[in-house]
Order: structure tokens, then C-alpha cells, then sequence
């Protein structure tokens, strides 16, 4: 029995150390992406643009 437990125990401890060595790189990168990403831009309330004629039809 002690000859099974003893591989048994090894695998799950490098199971765990792997598992958690990659979940913890996965948070990592994520949280550097959150801090890089840009933030939403606010479109500014800004007057709309109008083209206006500068000779009247008359010719004037």
C-alpha cells in the first residue's frame, strides 16, 4: 500500500503546483490587460457642424 500512496501523493502535489502556477499566470496577464486597456471614451457634447451657403441663389 505504502508503494502506491508514495507516487500517488507526488502526482497530486505537482498536479496542484501546476494547476495553480497556471491559474495563477492566467489572473496575471488578465489583470495587466485590465490595467492597460483604455478607457472608454466620452463622446463630448459638441455642437453639430452645419455648412451654410455664402452667396445667396440671387447672386448677391
Amino acid at each position: 500500500m505504502t508503494s502506491l500512496l508514495m507516487p500517488l501523493v507526488l502526482f497530486a502535489t505537482i498536479f496542484v503546483s501546476v494547476g495553480l502556477g497556471v491559474l495563477t499566470a492566467y489572473l496575471a496577464v488578465i489583470g495587466i490587460l485590465q490595467a492597460c486597456a483604455a478607457a472608454p471614451k466620452i463622446e463630448s457634447a459638441r455642437p453639430q457642424l452645419v455648412l451654410v451657403p455664402t452667396q445667396h441663389p440671387s447672386g448677391d
